[in-house]
């Protein structure tokens, strides 16, 4: 399907990261030119990756332990895909009972910062968990907080990978920043 690749503005966009894993998300931005301000990972291996290749930005571990409110209307989008084991097909669904049930801690933290943007994903199982009661969460919790929001279900495949493997993304506007002037 086509994609519209946005140019940067003059000043650059500023990247917050949460769930960072090995930094997917870091990359693509570093990429599109924008400056990564921090990010949040607890896994140790994965912790050492973003440090290696983005020491500039500041490192938070325990997203539950983790205060953002430094960044406070200074974030242009921030990226997470909150952990997946709670509602994927492949283990126990647990859902909210699982201790990896994260999304109110990200809420949590886009409250804190309230970014312009915010870009989330998680499994296709989302939406079938208890009759998709965490997806359409995930929507109202971030309308309540100021945010027009737009799910799409994308497969690996519609990016040329060898493979399905279908993914939610909930992509989101800060119903308060109209500027688009900044991009051309």
């Amino acid at each position: 399907f086509p994609v519209t690749i946005l140019k940067p503005r003059e000043q650059s966009m500023r990247h917050g990261s949460l769930f960072s894993g090995i930094g997917g998300f870091e990359l693509a931005a570093e990429w599109m030119g924008w400056d990564n301000i921090f990010h949040c990972e607890m896994n140790t291996f994965g912790a050492k990756v973003l440090h290696h290749y983005w020491p500039q930005s500041e490192h938070y571990g325990d997203i539950k332990s983790a205060d953002f409110t430094k960044y406070a209307g200074t974030i242009d989008i921030l990226t997470g895909g909150f952990p997946c084991q709670p509602y994927s097909v492949a283990g126990k669904r647990k859902g909210k009972d699982d201790e990896r049930h994260l999304w109110p801690d990200m809420l949590r933290v886009i409250q804190q910062v309230k970014p312009r943007w915010i870009i989330g994903e998680n499994v296709f199982g989302l939406l079938s968990w208890n009759g998709g009661l965490v997806f359409d969460e995930v929507c109202s919790d971030l309308e309540a907080n100021g945010y027009a929001v737009w799910p799409v279900v994308l497969p690996a495949a519609a990016v040329n990978a060898p493979h399905r493997r279908d993914r939610v993304w909930f992509i989101a506007k800060n119903s308060e920043c109209d500027d688009y002037r900044d991009w051309e």
